[in-house]
C-alpha cells in the first residue's frame, strides 16, 4: 500500500539538493504512484499542481532545509487528500453495518465489540443476515471470542423482527448490528436496511467496504449514504491491497468520513482512522529492523522488552530518558529525510519534555490509560488546562503514537516499555 510514494520520497530524499528539477521528479513519481493506486487522475493533478506550487515558490521556513521543506508539504498534502481524524463515539449507542457481499461486515462486527470492550464499554451483537446460513454461527462464535452479549435466530427468516426482538433482549452499552449483504445495493437490500434502521434507531450507520475495491469505494459509498444514510465508513482488508490508499481518498471525495480500518484477520486488527499516522506509516518510520538488530547483538530477547501495553503513564515517566539517551537522533538516522533530525522532532529532545509532561498532568486517569479516547473536545479542554495551543496536544499524541506504533511492530502486536528497550540497546 503506497510502498512505491515512500520509495519515491526516498530517492529524493537521497538527492544532493533539492532543486527544480528534483522536485519535478519527485512529482511525476508521486504520481504515478499514486494513479497506480488507484486514486482518481483529476485529484492526482490537484495534488501535483499545489506540492510544485508550495515546494518551489514558498520559502522554506526558519530552521529547515529546502529538502525538509518539500518533504513537510507532500506529508501535509497527503494528509489533507485523506480527509479528517475519525472520533468514533465513546458513550453508549448502537451501529448498524452494511455493505455488499464479501466486505468483511460479521468479522468487523466483532472487532467494534472488541473495541469498545476494551474502552469499558459492554458490548452486544445482533445477526440480522437472515439470508447467509452460516452467518449467525460466525457471529455468535465471534461474540464468545471478544466477550460480547449475542442475539440471533438460526431459523429466522425475517431480519427486522430479529433485531426487535434483539434490541430488547440485549443488556448492552454498545450495540453492533450485522446486516445481509447482496452483490450489488438493489431495491430489497434498500427496503431491508430501511425498516431495520428503523426498528434499531442506530446512532451510527457504516458502510463496510473492501480496501480493494480502489476509488470505487467512493461510489459505493454515495449509493449507500443515499439508501440509509450512512453516518461513516469502515475499510477492510488494509493490508493486502494496493487500491488501499485510492479507497480511503475515494470516501473522503465523496464526503464519507472513514471512521476505522481493519489491517488484519485478527479481532484486535482494527484501528480509528487518523490520516497523519496513516501517512507517517507510508512515508517513513524508523528502520526497526536496524533496531532489532542491535537488541540481537547484545544478545537481548526482543520479547523480554515487549510484556504489557505502552500508555501515556509510560510514555512520561520515559520521555526524560529518550532526552539523556539521545534515542531519538539514533531513530531519525533511519528515516527517509536523509538522517538529520527536523527541528519540530529534536523539540522532543530539548524544549518540550516539561510541556508535554504539563499537557498530560491536564490529562484524566482515563486518557492516559486510554489515549485514543482523545478527540476534539477533550484535546480543547486538555490545552486549556495546561495553558498550550490545542496542537501541542495533538503533536504530543502523534510522538506517543509513533512510539507505540514501533513497539507493535517490534514486538509482533506487543507493547513494551521503552526504558528497558534502551537499557537492552545500550543507549
Amino acid at each position: 500500500m503506497f510502498d512505491r510514494i515512500k520509495e519515491s520520497v526516498q530517492k529524493f530524499s537521497r538527492n544532493a539538493v533539492a532543486d527544480e528539477e528534483a522536485v519535478e521528479e519527485l512529482v511525476n513519481d508521486i504520481q504515478r504512484d499514486l494513479i497506480q493506486a488507484d486514486v482518481d487522475i483529476e485529484l492526482v493533478q490537484e495534488l501535483s499542481d499545489s506540492i510544485r506550487s508550495e515546494a518551489l515558490k514558498e520559502e522554506a521556513p526558519e530552521g529547515l532545509t529546502r529538502k525538509e521543506h518539500v518533504l513537510e508539504v507532500v506529508y501535509g498534502k497527503l494528509e489533507a487528500l485523506l480527509g479528517e481524524e475519525a472520533e468514533p463515539q465513546q458513550e453508549p449507542h448502537t451501529v448498524l453495518l452494511c455493505g455488499l457481499f464479501g466486505a468483511g461486515k460479521t468479522t468487523t462486527a466483532g472487532k467494534i465489540a472488541d473495541f469498545y470492550r476494551k474502552r469499558e464499554l459492554k458490548p452486544g451483537l445482533i445477526a440480522a443476515d437472515t439470508d447467509r446460513p452460516a452467518a449467525v454461527d460466525q457471529l455468535e462464535q465471534i461474540a464468545g471470542q471478544v466477550g460480547a452479549e449475542f442475539y440471533g435466530e438460526k431459523d429466522a427468516d425475517d431480519p427486522v423482527e430479529v433485531v426487535r426482538r434483539g434490541r430488547q433482549e440485549l443488556d448492552a452499552d454498545v450495540v453492533v448490528v450485522d446486516s445481509a449483504g447482496r452483490n450489488s445495493l438493489d431495491a430489497p437490500l434498500r427496503e431491508e436496511l430501511s425498516e431495520i434502521s428503523e426498528v434499531a434507531e442506530p446512532d451510527e450507520r457504516y458502510l463496510v467496504t473492501p480496501a480493494d475495491l480502489g476509488q470505487s469505494a467512493g461510489s459505493q459509498a454515495e449509493e449507500f449514504a443515499d439508501a440509509v444514510d450512512i453516518t461513516g465508513v469502515v475499510v477492510t482488508k488494509m493490508d493486502s491491497s494496493a487500491k488501499a490508499g485510492g479507497a480511503l481518498i475515494a470516501c473522503q471525495k465523496a464526503g464519507s468520513q472513514v471512521e476505522f480500518v481493519g489491517t488484519g484477520e485478527e479481532m484486535h486488527d482494527l484501528e480509528v482512522f487518523d490520516p497523519v499516522s496513516f501517512v507517517e506509516d507510508m512515508l517513513g518510520q524508523p528502520d526497526l529492523e536496524s533496531l532489532l538488530e542491535k537488541v540481537e547483538e547484545l544478545d537481548a530477547d526482543p520479547g523480554e522488552l515487549l510484556e504489557g501495553e505502552f500508555t501515556l503513564e509510560d510514555f512520561r515517566e520515559q520521555i526524560s530518558q529518550v532526552t539523556d539517551t539521545g534515542i531519538m537522533e539514533d531513530m531519525m538516522q533511519q528515516l527517509p529525510i536523509g538522517g538529520q533530525m527536523p527541528d519540530n522532532l529534536a523539540d522532543i529532545t530539548e524544549q518540550k519534555v516539561g510541556s508535554y509532561e504539563t499537557i498530560m498532568e491536564s490529562m484524566t486517569e482515563e486518557e492516559m490509560r486510554d489515549p485514543d479516547v482523545i478527540g476534539r473536545d477533550r484535546r480543547e479542554r486538555i490545552a486549556h488546562g495546561a495553558g498550550v495551543p490545542e496542537e501541542e496536544v495533538r503533536e504530543l499524541l502523534k510522538h506517543f503514537r509513533q512510539t507505540r506504533n514501533m513497539m507493535d511492530k517490534m514486538g509482533s502486536g506487543g507493547r513494551g516499555n521503552m526504558q528497558q528497550m534502551m537499557q537492552k540497546l545500550g543507549l
